[in-house]
């Protein structure tokens, strides 16, 4: 056979086998592909890597956007109640308080819910964040005052409210607002500076933390409530105190620096040492007459045990203190077994005694350690 013969033959036969419905040889060399288990555990393991990268972003973005659209959404609310009550002549000169304010402002804002300055945790989240420089915890408690909100001059107390889309609110309010007309540009646009506010547009619910939920109008929160010489100190007095045991065996005896005496079970002035917490303290006799020669203008500083008297407090510095200027003050310092120092403060004079520690009607005011 020859070399052409054969190929024909080859050819001839190929086409045979085709057309007799046998398959091919190449076909029956044909096989099936699948992923195997490392392949689908790596696939899912990147999947995984994605969602955790991207879907921690995409709630953020998503929760900015609310609560960007709730403080815009609160701004207007704010604008247009105070607008009205400027129409109305209700927004300056008729209240001497916040707590009078509220009674005005609750009828053009819906307010469900109100909560007195020493009752503020019950309408607002108990504790935030600040941030800035560092982020601070602050407890919505010590916010009692207007001086707490960064308004020192206002003289006021702070009250805390809900609206009726969850907004929680701690608003103190000027009684020195300067009034403007109302059809003016400026009356126009309300008068929220006449108010100072902390606005949580989540309510009690998360995060809690200034920029993100939470907005401040008009108002500034300190590291602290207030500073005096450097140090921090509460915007407002423990009074009166709540006395504890110091008696022998129940586990307070760190609290009474003068000894095992007759007033243990009655110890007010260890109570105040208690109650300034881990972070705080009771001033020493010093620092308490520095207050008071500050309080009262004085060139020539008092000394921790002098009384002076014939002098005038200045109503301006007793207001940026809060201070009272008609009671006693705890100091730190225990006087002997049944007493402890404190300093009196008068408009018109200020003193120094030792004084029972189960007195019960003595301030107190905590330092910062």
């Amino acid at each position: 056979m020859t070399k052409a013969e054969k190929k024909n033959y080859l050819t001839k036969s190929t086409f045979t086998l085709a057309e007799g419905g046998r398959r091919p040889l190449l076909n029956l060399c044909q096989h099936k592909s699948a992923f195997t288990l490392a392949e689908v555990l790596i696939t899912l393991s990147i999947i995984g890597i994605v969602a955790a990268l991207t879907i921690p972003s995409m709630i953020e973005n998503h929760n900015n956007k609310a609560w960007k659209t709730a403080k815009d959404l609160w701004d207007k609310k704010l604008v247009e109640a105070t607008r009205q009550m400027n129409i109305d002549g209700v927004m300056t000169g008729v209240a001497s308080s916040t707590e009078d304010y509220m009674n005005y402002f609750k009828k053009y804002v819906k307010v469900i819910k109100t909560c007195e300055n020493d009752k503020l945790e019950n309408c607002y989240a108990p504790k935030f964040v600040q941030t800035g420089d560092k982020e601070t915890e602050v407890e919505v408690s010590s916010l009692t005052t207007a001086n707490s909100l960064g308004q020192k001059e206002w003289n006021t107390n702070t009250m805390g409210f809900v609206i009726a889309d969850g907004t929680t609110v701690v608003m103190a309010y000027n009684p020195n607002c300067s009034s403007v007309d109302p059809f003016s540009q400026e009356g126009q646009s309300g008068q929220v500076g006449c108010m100072s506010m902390l606005i949580d547009v989540n309510g009690k619910k998360g995060p809690n933390r200034v920029g993100d939920d939470i907005q401040l109008k008009n108002a500034t929160i300190s590291d602290c409530d207030m500073k005096f010489q450097d140090k921090c100190i509460a915007a407002s007095d423990i009074y009166p105190t709540t006395a504890i045991n110091t008696c022998i065996g129940n586990g307070n005896e760190e609290y009474d620096d003068s000894g095992n005496h007759s007033y243990c079970a009655t110890n007010h002035w260890a109570g105040a040492k208690k109650a300034c917490g881990d972070d705080m303290r009771l001033p020493t006799m010093q620092e308490l007459a520095d207050v008071a020669t500050y309080i009262y203008k004085q060139d020539n500083p008092i000394e921790a045990q002098e009384a002076r008297d014939n002098i005038t407090s200045d109503a301006s510095r007793v207001a940026e203190l809060n201070w009272s200027t008609n009671g006693w003050f705890w100091s730190s310092e225990p006087y002997d077994s049944n007493d402890a120092y404190r300093r009196y403060f008068d408009s018109l004079y200020s003193l120094w005694d030792g004084n029972n520690v189960n007195s019960s009607n003595t301030r107190a005011r905590c330092f910062s350690k």
